[in-house]
């Protein structure tokens, strides 16, 4: 039976709508006949259902201004999978072996508009948890990176939009959430989803209703209640729902596991706990969904508990104001703390009644103060490489909420370039600076760097890592005389605050020769080897922390000749993790006397370890394309060593 000798509604509702038909099987009976492809080209409807069984109902809230060809909108997002799926597989080919996916790949990937972005980002989260890709951990790390890079991207314009509406149209729940959703870049299909929280608001809404309802069967006279009456009973059902029912309470402190948790809204209506902009945010939003205006005003008053002050600095109030009263009828909600309501004049200083409302973005960028302030301060402190890495973050993030500060940009730029890291986006944000309409000249203090000065320190670093890249290529050919190799899990023997350390690491690379430089004399030789001397040397109290001075070269090379005896043997680059340091993780240079084999192999947890290998099989790691054709012989010699 001829599948044209039936109606199009049946082939359109009955056959070709079945989950078993895919939109590979439609293409292939559309390039069968010339009426099979008028039928299925023209079912938008079944092009749609097709999409969302195949990718979900992520494109669901399309804006207005778009029109949805659903055919087309399949097709584009074939199109995009199969580029990024290549870009993926071949992104290590041109980041090995510094790990970071180029800036200028990424924009080349989402270039157009909607919904080009939201197709690389939904296919990069399918990429992150397949099985298959999963297998192989350098593509993994490298779809991992293009998806936060791409959701930067995208927030970066969400936040362009946002910042450039008028007061009036800013929502502060707008702003909290994509504060959130920034936050969560690197939480796979974690991210705080918008859709979800607009239904923790709804929820919260539809009982502080069945509240009300219930008040006005108990009181008959309710719907005479004069406007300021109704009111406030709207806002005692709020405070019925969100602090005595469902439990909102304030964030009492944050760790450094919590500075996430401390911006994250999503997970604020998960733990009923938060600070006082994401609790200010969702007590607002359900206000103004039961048609009241409560406007976010700075208070003078300090809070008590340290922490809770540190968190609350200028302390954060709702104040409601009743149209046809005065200013002293005025009530303040205190949401940090249950929502407390101050509506005496002796429980507020008088000055609070002429202070104007907070602007929405003077709140988020206060928020984003608190949270930035308290990770740089950890990180001086601990040198706690996670807060090293979320704080880039959050630098960029206040990039993207004003582009044209230079003070935030060159900060932003300066941590790049300490790092090594984002040193692309870090040129690209300059050059934008510079090109604006709005551009002033910079006028710093003594103690300012310049954009302009900023701009060449990045480019010069940009190009030592793509000479670094270029390097990398060469074919080293191993030596007879070289007794460890590649993805090796090896012992590291040194010493360090006067006793024997031995550690696991594993070996990424290898040199003939000592190859010295002033980073590895600075940072390893001081911290790993040098304490034989410190029995030679007094050290002066006050030059413990003379980080900024010069290198003593002499003194230096003399250390390293005592501790290496011969610069002549080989040295090995290993990956080390230190459990007993603040900073775990370390990149070294060793000798090759001060490694030994490790009988029974383990892994090492570095943050780094899947630039150079796919997987960890148990024995030893396995180097990916771009290490083993850097070190062709190295796998041979691997594999004899353990047997």
């Amino acid at each position: 039976m001829s599948l044209l000798s039936l109606s199009n509604e049946v082939l359109i509702c009955y056959i070709f709508s079945l989950d078993t038909i895919s939109i590979s099987d439609l293409q292939s009976l559309m390039v069968s006949c010339r009426p099979l492809y008028n039928i299925i080209r023209g079912s938008d409807e079944l092009w749609r259902l097709k999409f969302i069984q195949r990718w979900g109902n992520f494109l669901l809230q399309t804006p207005n201004s778009y029109e949805n060809d659903w055919f087309e909108w399949t097709t584009m997002r074939l199109k995009k999978a199969k580029e990024v799926q290549k870009a993926v597989q071949n992104m290590s080919s041109v980041a090995y072996p510094l790990g970071q996916s180029p800036l200028i790949v990424i924009n080349e990937l989402i270039v157009g508009s909607y919904p080009i972005p939201e197709y690389v980002q939904n296919e990069l989260e399918e990429i992150v948890y397949d099985k298959k890709i999963r297998e192989n951990k350098t593509t993994l790390h490298y779809a991992r990176d293009v998806l936060v890079k791409v959701r930067i991207s995208i927030l970066d314009k969400k936040w362009r939009d946002f910042m450039a509406q008028p007061e009036s149209r800013k929502s502060l729940f707008e702003g909290v959430a994509l504060i959130s959703q920034w936050s969560t870049l690197e939480h796979g299909t974690g991210q705080t989803c918008l859709k979800d929280l607009e239904s923790s608001i709804e929820k919260i809404t539809d009982r502080v209703k069945q509240l009300l309802e219930l008040e006005v069967g108990k009181v008959s006279c309710a719907s005479t209640d004069e406007p300021k009456k109704k009111n406030l009973k709207i806002l005692d059902s709020i405070n019925q729902v969100m602090f005595n029912e469902l439990g909102f309470k304030q964030l009492s402190y944050f760790y450094v596991s919590d500075c996430n948790f401390y911006s994250n809204i999503q997970q604020a209506f998960e733990r009923k706990e938060g600070c006082p902009a994401v609790l200010c945010a969702i007590y607002q939003e359900v206000a103004r969904k039961m048609g009241i205006v409560c406007e976010a005003v700075y208070c003078d008053q300090h809070e008590s508990n340290f922490w809770i002050r540190m968190m609350n600095r200028p302390k954060l109030l709702l104040r409601w104001k009743d149209s046809a009263g005065s200013e002293d009828d005025s009530i303040y909600i205190d949401v940090f703390h249950g929502g407390y309501y101050l509506n005496q004049s002796s429980l507020y200083p008088s000055s609070l009644r002429e202070q104007p409302a907070a602007s929405v973005d003077s709140v988020l960028f206060n928020m984003l103060g608190v949270l930035t302030h308290f990770m740089w301060n950890q990180y001086d402190e601990h040198g706690l490489e996670r807060i090293r890495d979320d704080l880039s973050f959050y630098l960029r993030l206040k990039c993207s909420m004003s582009p044209q500060n230079p003070n935030i940009i060159t900060w932003y730029a300066e941590h790049c370039i300490g790092l090594g890291i984002q040193l692309d986006d870090a040129i690209q944000l300059l050059q934008n600076y510079f090109q604006s309409p709005e551009y002033k000249p910079f006028v710093g203090n003594l103690f300012s760097r310049s954009p302009s000065k900023m701009l060449e320190e990045c480019i010069s670093k940009l190009n030592e890592q793509k000479a670094e890249i270029a390097a990398a290529k060469t074919v080293h050919h191993r030596p007879s005389s070289l007794k460890f190799s590649v993805g090796l899990v090896v012992i590291c023997n040194y010493k360090k605050w006067r006793r024997n350390f031995r550690k696991p690491c594993v070996i990424v690379s290898w040199n003939v020769k000592f190859q010295e430089s002033n980073e590895w004399k600075s940072k390893v030789t001081n911290r790993y080897y040098n304490e034989e001397d410190s029995d030679d040397e007094e050290v002066d109290e006050g030059d413990e922390d003379s980080d900024n001075e010069e290198v003593d070269e002499v003194k230096v090379c003399s250390r390293t000749k005592k501790v290496i005896p011969s610069q002549d043997q080989p040295h090995y680059h290993i990956l080390l993790v230190d459990s007993d340091e603040d900073n775990p993780q370390f990149q070294l240079n060793v000798p090759e006397e001060t490694l030994e084999l490790l009988p029974a192999a383990v892994p090492i947890e570095h943050d780094k370890i899947w630039f150079h290998f796919e997987r960890f099989d148990g024995r030893r790691y396995l180097p990916n394309a771009e290490k083993r054709a850097q070190f062709p012989e190295d796998e041979a010699v691997t594999l004899s060593l353990i047997g």
